[in-house]
């Protein structure tokens, strides 16, 4: 059996706007967040950037706050997809671990901008629209917890492992590879994947503890 599918939240549109046009919106902002900063980006820059006049911009969004959280539930779209395709179930949850984070170091390279925006520009966000956007951040680290549980039980991975403070760790070299990943270095994205899943999964399941009695 898989993992039920969280329930989607994506900003509510309507149907007279054009997709294509809410799409360029969403990448030219994408764009400015990611290299100018949220504060420092104006809605006059983003109409400018998609073609639109400054008024024409609030048919799409009553404001840049707006902007940002929509940028953010985009983000995690196909996120909600990945963790919905795990198989709790698996008889090998190790494995089923790998190929977790194999798809999500993939997602999180191929979206390092929105990232980097998440990382940076968060506290913009209005504070009764956060909690939505960190419950929906928080189900990646809740997914491999139950996988890094799982793995423990099926004794694929030391007891002394704290399923809570290894999910967190390789959650943060999952995302880590937004800081650093560029296209058409000398390794695919795939192998890069593999490498780093590689490397997370290893270190789980060789764990010794080193302290010093």
């Amino acid at each position: 059996m898989k993992a039920l599918r969280p329930e989607t939240s994506r900003p509510v549109r309507s149907k007279a706007k054009s997709v294509e046009r809410w799409n360029q919106l969403l990448l030219e902002a994408t764009r400015l967040f990611r290299d100018r900063g949220f504060a420092a980006t104006s809605m006059q820059e983003v109409s400018d950037a998609v073609g639109l006049l400054k008024g024409s911009l609030y048919y799409y969004v009553r404001s840049k706050e707006d902007l940002l959280v929509a940028i953010l539930h985009d983000l995690h779209h196909r996120g909600e997809e990945i963790v919905s395709e795990v198989d709790l179930d698996s008889a090998d949850p190790l494995h089923e671990l790998y190929r977790y984070l194999c798809k999500l170091i993939v997602y999180a390279a191929e979206n390092a901008d929105r990232l980097s925006i998440f990382f940076r520009d968060f506290r913009f966000v209005p504070k009764g629209q956060q909690a939505t956007i960190i419950r929906k951040r928080d189900m990646y680290r809740e997914m491999a917890e139950q996988l890094i549980g799982r793995a423990i039980a099926a004794g694929q991975i030391p007891e002394a492992v704290n399923p809570a403070i290894a999910s967190r760790t390789v959650l943060d070299g999952v995302s880590g590879i937004h800081e650093w990943y560029r296209k058409g270095g000398s390794l695919p994205l795939a192998q890069v994947a593999d490498q780093i899943a590689g490397l997370l999964v290893a270190g789980l399941s060789q764990y010794q503890s080193r302290r010093e009695n």
